[in-house]
């Protein structure tokens, strides 16, 4: 749990904006019309190439000798991130381990939190600097009713592949009960909540499915509950992350039916936000980006490797996945290594909440966003391709 300070901090920020509807909370709504967001990012300049003297990386994805062209900053600029723990902060922790923080002249510690939504009144009141979590409701609200956030990177998103997806009953797979999306009618399907970035993927469900919400007999459950559920049978289905998904397919409860890369190509599922002090501060916030892309590269260079040991144990040490035998049968998160926001996949989702009345005054998004350090930072590093 957060530090006593922040949820007092919380409680002064919901003096002044109050919080969105409990994530929770169930509620009706259309999904938002039209087709996938591409997975490019709208709105935003394409990463500015290296100049000619900038900085190349190795074959590795780690930065070639000479990547951090600019000597550190001294004294130490001390950062806190606000991490709940996951695969998707898998950049962040290969930065920090690796020591590209330090040698960007930044002090980086971990500030827990059990929610993100959690992390957003420290972050709005600049007791963190950064933070790093799942898009919500909650976040969208907070910036509409004025906290003055800003997302400045995409982290993790659905791609060519993601760490989430829709497990069904293997029985309902051998027995040919369930072939096809329009075969999910009438099943009892688990979801997290409606107003998270999984929320968004179950109305692409309905989509796909050409459902209703009285199609579907919907049960808002945690990922351990839902996985115990589907072990005796309560639920039939649900839309899980990892480790749970690996966990239900290795025990042969469930099958990973369609991965969400399938369901909802192209959305943003994390991302990266900063405080309104450490936002105004040009060079420390360019180069926590910068060190960052570096861990973000180093991690694609380890999924793609023959040996994916090493990410593993780095994984292991900053999350609660202990288990080292069930990485190998987990979907690794798509962190893009560029930090790529996809701002259609944003718009939309906002445009859902609010429908659904998660969301009472949406953000706006010229106001919230903003690539500039994004762009500093793919500009020293040169882009990934």
């Amino acid at each position: 749990m957060p530090p006593l300070r922040y949820l007092i901090a919380g409680l002064l920020v919901a003096l002044l904006a109050a919080c969105a509807p409990s994530a929770g909370a169930p509620a009706s709504g259309a999904a938002p019309s039209g087709a996938a967001p591409a997975a490019t990012s709208a709105g935003a300049a394409a990463p500015p190439t290296a100049s000619a003297g900038g900085a190349a990386t190795t074959a590795s994805g780690g930065a070639a000798p000479g990547a951090a062209a600019h000597a550190p900053l001294s004294p130490p600029v001390a950062v806190k991130f606000g991490d709940l723990p996951a695969t998707s902060n898998a950049g962040v922790y290969i930065a920090l381990d690796r020591g590209y923080f330090q040698e960007e002249g930044l002090d980086v510690s971990l500030e827990t939190f059990d929610s993100f939504e959690r992390a957003i009144p420290p972050l709005a009141t600049n007791q963190l600097d950064v933070a790093g979590g799942g898009v919500n409701a909650g976040m969208f609200s907070a910036m509409g009713r004025g906290l003055p956030l800003k997302i400045v990177a995409g982290i993790s998103g659905n791609g060519a592949y993601s760490s989430s997806a829709l497990v069904v009953r293997k029985e309902l797979i051998d027995s040919g009960r369930v072939k096809d999306y329009p075969d999910l009618k009438g099943l009892r399907i688990a979801l997290l909540s409606k107003s998270s970035g999984l929320g968004a993927e179950y109305e692409r469900l309905l989509q796909k499915g050409g459902f209703t919400e009285n199609d579907i007999d919907l049960k808002l459950l945690p990922f351990p509950d839902a996985t115990v559920a589907m072990s005796n049978g309560a639920i039939d289905a649900g839309i899980l992350t990892e480790p749970f998904v690996a966990q239900l397919v290795r025990s042969g409860v469930g099958v990973r039916w369609k991965g969400a890369e399938e369901i909802y190509p192209g959305h943003q599922i994390t991302a990266m936000l900063y405080g309104p002090d450490f936002a105004g501060r040009q060079e420390p916030a360019t180069r926590f980006l910068t060190a960052y892309l570096r861990g973000a590269r180093d991690y694609n260079a380890l999924i793609n490797s023959s040996d994916r040991t090493p990410l593993y144990e780095i994984l292991a040490a900053h999350t609660p996945i202990k288990d080292m035998s069930i990485y190998p049968a987990m979907s690794p998160s798509n962190i893009d290594p560029n930090g790529t926001l996809n701002v259609d996949s944003l718009r939309a989702d906002q445009d859902l909440w609010a429908s659904e009345g998660f969301i009472e005054q949406p953000a706006d998004f010229a106001k919230a966003v903003d690539l500039q350090y994004l762009q500093a930072a793919v500009q020293r590093l040169g882009p990934e391709r």
